[in-house]
C-alpha cells in the first residue's frame, strides 16, 4: 500500500531543492534532520517516522510506533529539554566547514536551520522553514568525508552566526526542536486528543500564509481528521475546501487530496482499525472530500492508478 505523503510538493514547494552538480553525493533517503547539542535518546522513535522520498515529500514508513512502558509525553519532554543540554568540548556542530551540523536531504537542513538558537537563546526564524532556506549563502566545498557543506547565515541578536552543514550525514542527524514537537501533537491524536492539535494547527496556520513550518507540514493533510474527530464537520470541510482551493492546478488538488486520505489511513491503522474498516471509511469520505473539493473521483482514481506514488 502506498504510504502517506505529508505533501512538502504541494505545501512547501519553495523549500524544496535536488542536489545536484560535481561533488554532490546521492540524495539519500533517511530519516530527516538534524539539531545542535547532544546525541537524544529516543530520537528514532517518531510517530510518523518520516524519511525523504526523490520528490521532496515526506512519506512514513511506520506512523505513530511507540514503545511499551514509556510515558511517550514525558519521554517528549526530556527530549526537548536534552536539545538545550550544553555541547561538550571542542567545537560544536555547525561551527566551521571541519565540524558541520550533521542533517539528511534539503529539507532536514532547512528543518535544523529554522530552529537554529543564537546566544540569547532566541530562534531568529523559530521553525519557519522558507527563512532558513533564504539564509542559504551557498556551497564551501567538500569536508573530508567528501561531503559538499552548505553555509547558512542566521541573523542573531550578537551578529550573523554562520551554521555550516552537512547535508548527507543521515546516520548522525538528530532530530530538531520542530519535529519533536510535531511528534508530541501526533502522539496526542493517535491518544484520542484531537482538539490539542486541532487548537495548535490553527494557532500555526494563523502565523501569516507566507509561513512553512514542520507542524503545519503536519497539519495540513491531517485537519479534516482531527476536525471531524470533535463533530466539527463545517470546520472540517471549510479547511480543506481552503487548502484544496490554493493548489495550482488540477494535479496538484490531486495530490493533496490522496495526502488527506493516506493520512487519514495511516492515523486509522496505529488506532488499531481493520483493514476492511480503514478501506470503507476512507470510501466514505473519498465521495465526501470530492464534493468539497470538486475533485472528478472517476479522474482522480485514474490519476492514481497511473501515479502511485
Amino acid at each position: 500500500m502506498r504510504r502517506p505523503l505529508l505533501l512538502l510538493a504541494l505545501v512547501c514547494l519553495p523549500c524544496c531543492k535536488t542536489a545536484t552538480g560535481p561533488g554532490r553525493a546521492k540524495t539519500p533517503e533517511a530519516t530527516e534532520s538534524g539539531a545542535f547539542g547532544t546525541p537524544i535518546a529516543g530520537a528514532d522513535d517518531s510517530p510518523l517516522d518520516p524519511t525523504v522520498t526523490s520528490s521532496g515529500a515526506f512519506s512514513s514508513a511506520n506512523a505513530g510506533s511507540s514503545r511499551t512502558g514509556r510515558d511517550s509525553r514525558t519521554d517528549d519532554r526530556q527530549r526537548l529539554a536534552d536539545l538545550r543540554a550544553p555541547v561538550g568540548a571542542g567545537s560544536p556542530p555547525g561551527s566551521s566547514k571541519e565540524h558541520p551540523l550533521p542533517t539528511c536531504d534539503t529539507n532536514g537542513s532547512y528543518g535544523a536551520v529554522a530552529d537554529a538558537e543564537c546566544e540569547d537563546g532566541s530562534r531568529p526564524f523559530d521553525g519557519d522553514l522558507s527563512s532558513a532556506k533564504g539564509a542559504r549563502r551557498g556551497s564551501v566545498g567538500a569536508d573530508k568525508d567528501g561531503h559538499v557543506i552548505d553555509l547558512y547565515e542566521v541573523p542573531c541578536p550578537e551578529g550573523p552566526k554562520e551554521i555550516f552543514v552537512d547535508m548527507y550525514a543521515c546516520e548522525r542527524a538528530q532530530p530538531t526542536r520542530s519535529k519533536i514537537e510535531r511528534d508530541i501533537y501526533v502522539r496526542g491524536f493517535l491518544a484520542g486528543d484531537h482538539a490539542r492539535l486541532s487548537e495548535r494547527c490553527f494557532a500555526e496556520d494563523a502565523r501569516g500564509p507566507g509561513r512553512m513550518s514542520l507542524m503545519l507540514q503536519a497539519c495540513v493533510p491531517t485537519m479534516p481528521t482531527a476536525l471531524r474527530e470533535q463533530g466539527k464537520l463545517s470546520e472540517a470541510h471549510a479547511w480543506l475546501a481552503r487548502w484544496c482551493a490554493g493548489t495550482a492546478d488540477e494535479r496538484e488538488r490531486w495530490s493533496y487530496f490522496r495526502n488527506v486520505l493516506d493520512m487519514l489511513d495511516v492515523l486509522r491503522e496505529e488506532q488499531g482499525r481493520s483493514a476492511g474498516d480503514r478501506a470503507a471509511e476512507r470510501k466514505q469520505l473519498a465521495r465526501e472530500y470530492a464534493k468539497v473539493c470538486e475533485v472528478d473521483l472517476k479522474a482522480f482514481e485514474a490519476w492514481v492508478k497511473d501515479n502511485p506514488g
